[in-house]
């Protein structure tokens, strides 16, 4: 929802918007046009903008910031924005506006621009009130990206002439304002009578709740490990709407990596609108997800979800905010209705609702973060991440960016005599990749550099601007899909390669006849750092966030950043935990152990029917453990995990865990994957677990980059790299078992490494492990456990 202030409650309420949104309201017409370009245009137009503002005069101040307020009869309407420069000279003022394009400069001054004119006109207005001017000229500057020239079109305006502009377009905003100030108040009334919508809470969930109240309204970050059963999704949510009728925040952003957790907020939501309370929240759906006409361009001319996309948004808007809760099928259904792009009207819509659901790089992601809501930069909403342990390695990701060097030479075949020009570039790139290639020693397969690689780097903008050319005429080919994927390959490592430094590596890798360049983002904190600092508070949960000190280092916290842990709320005689200290999981060691471990996981099953999961941390290991299990229990009904799995062989899987088993189902599967972290077998669909090691990442040039960097920081680089990661896989799989008050479930540990610290300490404290030395005493042990009645 756009910002409002409460300082008059009794008398009228506030409602903030900036100059971009009250002009795109009321002047933005014709088609959407998202052309391959669209997603670097932001970083083009910043630098553009600042080699600009450096060059213009004294008299000219970059970055004036305005602000106006409009008194409606219920409400005052706050208009501010950021004017990109202001030349005064004591003689006049000319009200600077700096845009970039893709267009010809003459058909640029030719056509104009209605909604740029208006923003422009607008700030004019603005500045001229606070500065008692009767007249102001009014600039549009364009630069021509391609071409590299700019021109300045100006106009001289009267006070007259910009008050009746300016009150033309609030006019026609009142008429929305009016529906979202009704709203604003429907639901601030229903939050401040909204209670718990239980009889009772679970234990620990009150002290969550508390904990998330207090870091909102004192602006700090805060970390919670919250085992399952806790409630945590609705202990979050509801002090975090809560704080939006105190006046904390206008919006809250739900981050989720899994459609679970998507599901589970939605549920939360609906069950306190249930309860009384009015709350628009919205789900944003990926783009390829949600897609009418995935085979179509996002333009006019090809999609008629993007054709007159402007003339119809608003009436979209308008009907939709009769709504409260927006999953991916009411956006479907309402942008069918008003033949409008499903992705680009969800993400209209997020503007004006309460609550926003997304992944993580809607949030984080440079790519494709929601840009629109952090341009003010005075931003204070709440975000609240959901199984946060994952962002470390997802943060990763978002900030390095990779190159293959075959699909650039495939490309470059077909160019000779299409594209000539283009041709010869990737001819140079290939020459460099190729060159670094020979730099890799014969012994090995990869190698990292620390150093940025600038010269290559001035090959690909070259390429980058070659291409955009030939792009945006639009002409067909046969490869024109090729060249648009290494386009926007290319850029994206451009725009990493920006942000390299120190905590990035550059990486090598020989794959096949193939090489692959990687900016490889080790510690994404700095990154994670700027965007928490934009938001009022945020508050990141998981079962398993141990140790806490490893994860507010990562996601770049403050000083003052919090931290609660909570026990399971679940009975701890519910929960048998063996460990089985003795056999060791060492790679070195597994030839001779491994028949072993296979005695274990007997011993484990043999003792009741059941459902059960044995975890390996890796699928060579699983294997391995696989064929001896068979043969030593062929009575046992045995199901393997593949890789790569689809979602319904997965449902598959899953399908052969039910309540009712008379027989001995065992699976086997990998750790970190599917099956570790995203089913919830609750009951007697899973009996117990075993879990085979302590969940290492395979050892590789990533991985020892990490540990360096960090041995170099702290001293705790194995920790970083290996263990912390590890452990996290493990709990997280051990969490399969125990999903409500009433189940009852064993975990076994095999490995020595669990007897020992950091990994014993790491352990949850209310698990109070029994240690076996042979499997006669983990069957004494589980006979004894499940012969207890409860």
């Amino acid at each position: 929802m756009t910002g409002f202030d409460k300082e008059e409650r009794v008398q009228k309420r506030t409602l903030n918007i900036s100059v971009r949104e009250l002009v795109e309201y009321a002047l933005r017409s014709g088609d959407l046009n998202l052309t391959f370009f669209s997603a670097d245009r932001p970083v083009q137009g910043i630098h553009v903008h600042q080699s600009i503002q450096a060059a213009r005069p004294v008299e000219y101040r970059p970055e004036v910031v305005v602000r106006h307020t409009v008194d409606a009869d219920a409400y005052r309407l706050h208009i501010g924005g950021r004017i990109d420069g202001v030349y005064d000279d004591g003689q006049r003022v000319i009200i600077d506006e700096i845009k970039t394009t893709r267009k010809s400069l003459s058909t640029v001054k030719e056509e104009g621009d209605q909604v740029h004119w208006g923003q422009a006109k607008c700030y004019a207005y603005i500045y001229a009130v606070q500065n008692d001017l009767d007249e102001i000229d009014v600039q549009l500057t364009y630069y021509q990206i391609e071409e590299n020239e700019r021109i300045e079109v100006r106009q001289t305006f009267s006070m007259e002439k910009l008050r009746h502009f300016f009150q033309s377009l609030v006019s026609k905003y009142l008429q929305w304002a009016d529906e979202v100030i009704k709203w604003i108040e429907q639901r601030d009334r229903s939050i401040e009578t909204m209670v718990f919508p239980y009889e009772d809470y679970r234990p620990g969930q009150e002290q969550m709740i508390n904990a998330a109240a207090l870091a909102i309204e004192e602006r700090v970050a805060l970390l919670i490990q919250a085992p399952t059963g806790i409630g945590k999704t609705m202990a979050v949510i509801s002090p975090a709407v809560k704080a939006i009728a105190l006046g904390q925040t206008d919006k809250v952003f739900y981050l989720t990596a899994r459609t679970t957790g998507r599901n589970a907020v939605e549920q939360c939501l609906e069950i306190l609108r249930k309860n009384g309370l009015k709350c628009k929240g919205l789900s944003i759906t990926a783009k390829e997800k949600i897609c009418f006409n995935p085979e179509k361009s996002c333009d006019g001319d090809d999609c008629k979800y993007a054709r007159c996309f402007y003339d119809r948004i608003n009436e979209a808007l308008s009907d939709a905010f009769t709504q409260e809760s927006f999953t991916r099928d009411t956006i479907i259904g309402i942008a069918r209705k008003h033949r409008v792009c499903p992705f680009e009207f969800s993400l209209e819509l997020a503007l004006w609702v309460d609550v926003v659901i997304c992944d993580y790089n809607y949030f984080f992601d440079p790519r494709v973060y929601l840009r629109r809501f952090f341009e003010k930069g005075d931003n204070d909403y709440v975000v609240l991440v959901d199984e946060a342990h994952n962002l470390v390695d997802r943060s990763r990701e978002m900030y390095s960016a990779t190159l293959h060097r075959l699909p650039l030479i495939d490309l470059r075949r077909r160019l000779r005599t299409r594209l000539p020009h283009i041709y010869r570039i990737l001819g140079k790139v290939n020459a460099w990749m190729v060159k670094a290639k020979d730099q890799i020693p014969e012994s090995e397969t990869n190698i990292a550099l620390e150093e940025h690689p600038d010269d290559f780097c001035q090959l690909l903008r070259k390429f980058a601007e070659a291409a955009e050319q030939w792009l945006s005429r639009n002409e067909t080919a046969e490869f024109r899909d090729d060249m648009l994927d290494l386009y926007f390959d290319v850029r994206r490592f451009l725009n990493t390669a920006e942000r390299y430094g120190t905590n990035y590596a550059t990486c090598y890798t020989i794959a096949g006849r193939d090489l692959v360049v990687k900016l490889f983002c080790i510690d994404p904190s700095e990154h994670l750092e700027i965007i928490i600092q934009r938001c009022r508070s945020a508050v990141f949960f998981s079962a398993t966030l141990t140790p806490i000190e490893y994860f507010a280092k990562l996601f770049g916290c403050s000083g003052d950043t919090r931290a609660l842990s909570l026990p399971s709320p679940f009975p701890g005689e519910n929960l048998c935990v063996l460990v089985a200290g003795k056999i060791s999981a060492l790679y070195k060691y597994r030839e001779f152990t491994k028949h072993e471990v296979a005695r274990m996981i007997a011993a484990l099953i043999d003792r009741k029917k059941g459902n059960y999961l044995i975890f390996f941390p890796s699928y060579e290991y699983m294997k391995m453990i696989y064929a001896i299990f068979q043969r030593r229990r062929p009575q046992a009904e045995l199901i393997i995990q593949e890789p790569s799995m689809s979602e319904q062989q997965r449902d598959e899987f899953l399908s052969n865990f039910s309540q009712q088993s008379d027989g001995f189902l065992t699976g086997f599967v990998v750790m970190g994957g599917f099956f570790a972290e995203s089913i919830d077998l609750v009951g007697e669909r899973l009996t117990g677990a075993a879990i085979v090691g302590v969940g290492f990442p395979q050892i590789s040039l990533e991985r020892e980059l990490i540990k360096a960097y960090f041995d170099n920081q702290n001293g705790s680089g194995f920790a970083f790299a290996y263990q912390v990661p590890g452990m996290i896989k493990v709990l997280q799989a051990a969490g399969r078992v125990i999903r409500s008050e009433y189940d009852r479930g064993v975990v076994l540990l095999i490995d020595t490494r669990y007897t020992k610290a950091p990994y014993s300490m790491m352990l949850p404290e209310d698990w109070r492990p029994s240690f076996v030395n042979n499997v006669e005493k983990a069957g004494t042990l589980l006979q004894e456990f499940w012969g207890r009645k409860i």
